[in-house]
């Protein structure tokens, strides 16, 4: 059976989620870029410690970020129109991606406190909307951002949950990706956070690759 070349694009997005989230946690000072139950959490934390602006307010920039990139893709997916021209959305994500790569090989995060919260907004905006267009344009089950329902998915309809799913390949193959993309990402922004977002950025420019070509050939069907 022929796999879509679309859902190789979905697959490189989980590798991208992966990157983009562990660089934020590993090398951005322990806050979430795609998770915001974790951030949610943290932040619940840093009330119950007392110390909601000296410990939690890196995790609210956080959630703040996220629901910018939420509103933002929203409204462009609207504007571009209904359909596969609304997927144009996911240049938006590419772009901040690369300007946070960019930002991070022109100075060490580590260093530079405010381009450490810069940074954080930029990936909590790209993850934000990345999960707007996934939830219009993605595939059931195969994740990108939100893997808790893919992981109980995958459980849940299983032998041993007393069911059988077909889709257990896919659920399976997206949280290895996710997880082995993590993998690397971590061991690569404990050295630099920019190499990570490097590697982030050209998953994410061979996924633009395949999302446009695969509109090309919807838009120009074989006779």
């Amino acid at each position: 059976m022929r796999i879509p070349e679309h859902k190789f694009g979905i697959y490189l997005l989980a590798c991208v989620c992966g990157l983009v989230d562990v660089t934020s946690f590993v090398g951005l000072h322990g806050v979430f870029s795609a998770m915001m139950t974790g951030n949610m959490l943290l932040f619940a934390v840093a009330l119950s410690e007392g110390q909601p602006f000296e410990l939690g307010f890196k995790y609210l920039r956080a959630l703040i970020g996220f629901a910018v990139g939420v509103i933002v893709a929203t409204r462009m997916m609207k504007a571009c129109g209904a359909g596969n021209r609304s997927r144009k959305v996911f240049w938006f994500v590419w772009l901040l991606i690369g300007l946070a790569m960019l930002l991070a090989f022109w100075r060490q995060p580590e260093t530079h406190h405010l381009l450490r919260d810069v940074l954080v907004n930029l990936l909590s905006m790209s993850m934000g909307a990345m999960t707007v267009i996934i939830r219009v344009h993605g595939i059931p089950d195969l994740a990108t951002t939100l893997f808790t329902g893919t992981y109980t998915a995958l459980i849940a309809e299983s032998p041993l949950g007393g069911s059988k799913s077909d889709r257990w390949l896919r659920r399976l193959i997206s949280i290895l990706l996710f997880i082995s993309s993590a993998a690397l990402g971590g061991y690569l922004a404990k050295i630099n956070p920019a190499y990570t977002l490097g590697l982030a950025f050209v998953v994410m420019s061979m996924a633009m690759v395949i999302f446009q070509k695969s509109a090309q050939e919807q838009a120009d069907p074989p006779s």
